[in-house]
């Protein structure tokens, strides 16, 4: 599997929560979930997408497709 350095879905929930304990906290996972969802299996963060547009400042469709892209990137 190839190493990919930009994290973009990281960035994007750390912008919208303002850092990765701010999001964990808010979803109710522990810090080790988030950071498999952002490196290993994106897919998984889906399941709190309405949870995040209730949250904060972003659509389900962009949270999506910011989610997939990761996906993407990790997978192939």
């Amino acid at each position: 599997m190839a190493q990919v350095n930009e994290n973009g879905l990281k960035s994007y929930i750390i912008k919208l929560y303002g850092s990765q304990k701010n999001a964990y906290t808010s979803l109710g996972i522990d810090r080790s979930t988030l950071y498999r969802m952002f490196n290993e299996d994106p897919k998984r963060l889906i399941k709190h997408t309405t949870t995040i547009a209730k949250q904060t400042d972003t659509t389900k469709i962009q949270l999506i497709g910011e989610i997939l892209y990761r996906d993407e990137q990790i997978n192939g």
